[in-house]
């Protein structure tokens, strides 16, 4: 049964709170008891699900997939409602000249790596999972494989858009010595919901290890791990 549905059938049955959980699934809540799940499609309807929220009253938490392990991110809030961006997915203006592109808020750096490969980019130093997204990884302070240069996600992005608390989309072009800037590019999600990013990418494979190496790799690690989801439940 989908999130959406889910979702449906809690308000239809006046049930009034629902557990949201982890890329883990069932029985791995990150938050315990929501009002809503709610699969965006698109940032638009992001900016009317938190205006509307205001209106409301109601807790907005954004969700990508769900990479965690801890049941802290809404405090236990039966009034909040989650953003999934999953699906808010879209990669476009890429200028491999002046080294950039747009990403939407649920670009994986699987999805974004895959992207680039195909039309002979890369994005330098990578991310070392597949279900978290570039988004999320710059809202929480992640790092890449990197312990030097760029290290953070957050070093990688040219500009910002954010949704914040009154549900207006604010654009905040980087710039070290701006507070908004350097509140906005690790903000733990207090100052909204970041809906895109224009981030900076490199020509050719300029991975510090092969990309497609990398990528194989990881898609390896991936196939193994749901093998042993579904031997675990299977037994």
């Amino acid at each position: 049964m989908s999130l959406r549905i889910l979702s449906l059938l809690a308000i239809g049955l006046g049930v009034n709170a629902i557990p949201y959980n982890t890329f883990d699934g069932e029985g791995f809540p990150a938050c315990k008891d929501v009002r809503q799940i709610i699969n965006a499609t698109s940032v638009d309807q992001m900016v009317a699900v938190v205006k509307d929220a205001v209106k409301s009253g109601a807790k907005v938490r954004a969700s990508g997939k769900g990479h965690m392990w801890y049941d802290t991110m809404c405090s236990d809030d039966p009034n909040t409602i989650i953003v999934r961006t999953e699906e808010v997915n879209d990669i476009y203006d890429l200028d491999l000249e002046g080294g950039s592109v747009m990403i939407e808020a649920g670009v994986t750096f699987f999805q974004l790596a895959e992207y680039l490969h195909a039309r002979g980019g890369s994005v330098g130093y990578t991310l070392v999972n597949w279900n978290i997204t570039l988004a999320g990884s710059v809202a929480m302070g992640a790092h890449r494989s990197s312990l030097r240069e760029d290290s953070m996600v957050a070093a990688g992005v040219l500009s910002i858009d954010i949704i914040d608390g009154t549900g207006t989309l604010r654009h905040i072009e980087r710039d070290n010595n701006n507070d908004d800037w350097l509140a906005a590019s690790t903000s733990l999600g207090l100052l909204g919901v970041i809906a895109r990013m224009k981030f900076k990418i490199y020509p050719g494979e300029s991975c510090k290890i092969p990309c497609r190496s990398g990528l194989n790799t990881l898609t390896r690690g991936h196939a193994r791990l749901q093998g042993l989801r579904h031997a675990e439940d299977s037994g």
